[in-house]
């Protein structure tokens, strides 16, 4: 396949895009909180395509993927699959025409950056919205998306601790707490990186505001995570999905954090300051 231009795309793949802009609820408080215009791209989690997008992903992670949250799982709910078909066209034509894909991908960008320019907002790309691929190895002319755009910030969460050595000047990451990688995430938060951990409360104000003795702050205010202290816990709240079944087996894992661990180790906290 030969990329011309995004309308020729379209009509080649019977996709309507392959990323948007604050097309969630979360990045639409991005827009609000952080001034942000977020353009995100969604593709098929895990091995769900066929391709494997996400090498560093749990059993957890899997079933409770945020790819089954939000318009996605209100569809998968109803019976429909528009969605989760879509997003696995994406994910298969980034593998199998990655030239196109790239070529197209930049256009995209290009076009959503003039129209946060327009309406006067501040422009970020997160690429791996239910994803974690390492587009630093992602070649396009010889340039990874990060050199092509170096005046662009992008960030997005990752699970793959190899993605924190020599990270590009233009890109923040989060690294995502599984139940399982304390060990890296206490050494990651060391070298001044973020850790973001879901913790099952259903209100923003019941966030802890300590955990094992870091600082955490309230990752569901805005989605845009370049503006966040350095060395902290990103909170944030368990989404619902649409299995409730399953959803019921997550929060008991080790992957969502429960109120009576955050209790604890404020109480510990507390102890240690007076000592």
């Amino acid at each position: 396949m030969e990329f011309t231009t995004i309308a020729k795309a379209k009509k080649q793949t019977g996709l309507a895009y392959l990323g948007n802009v604050n097309s969630s609820a979360k990045l639409l408080h991005s827009q609000v909180m952080s001034h942000q215009y977020t353009y995100i791209i969604y593709l098929a989690p895990a091995s769900t395509s066929g391709y494997n997008v996400c090498s560093h992903s749990t059993k957890e992670c899997r079933l409770g993927c945020l790819a089954t949250s939000g318009r996605a799982g209100m569809e998968l709910i109803s019976g429909g699959c528009r969605i989760k078909n879509a997003r696995i066209k994406k994910t298969k034509l980034f593998y199998e025409e990655p030239e196109f894909f790239m070529e197209w991908l930049i256009e995209e960008i290009k076009v959503a950056q003039k129209m946060a320019i327009r309406d006067n907002f501040f422009f970020s790309v997160r690429l791996n919205g239910t994803s974690d691929i390492d587009w630093q190895n992602v070649k396009i002319n010889g340039l990874s998306i990060f050199e092509t755009f170096p005046d662009i910030l992008f960030y997005d969460y990752t699970k793959n601790h190899n993605k924190f050595i020599n990270i590009p000047q233009n890109y923040h990451l989060t690294y995502s707490y599984t139940g399982r990688n304390w060990n890296k995430c206490q050494l990651l938060l060391k070298m001044g990186y973020n850790i973001a951990m879901v913790f099952n409360v259903k209100h923003e104000r019941e966030l802890p505001i300590m955990y094992k003795g870091y600082e955490v702050i309230n990752g569901d205010l805005t989605d845009y995570r370049v503006s966040d202290a350095k060395g902290v816990i990103v909170g944030l709240k368990w989404k619902r999905i649409g299995n409730r079944e399953i959803e019921k087996e997550i929060l008991k894992s080790c992957f969502v954090v429960q109120p009576n661990e955050t209790i604890s180790n404020v109480q510990v906290s507390e102890l240690e300051l007076a000592v």
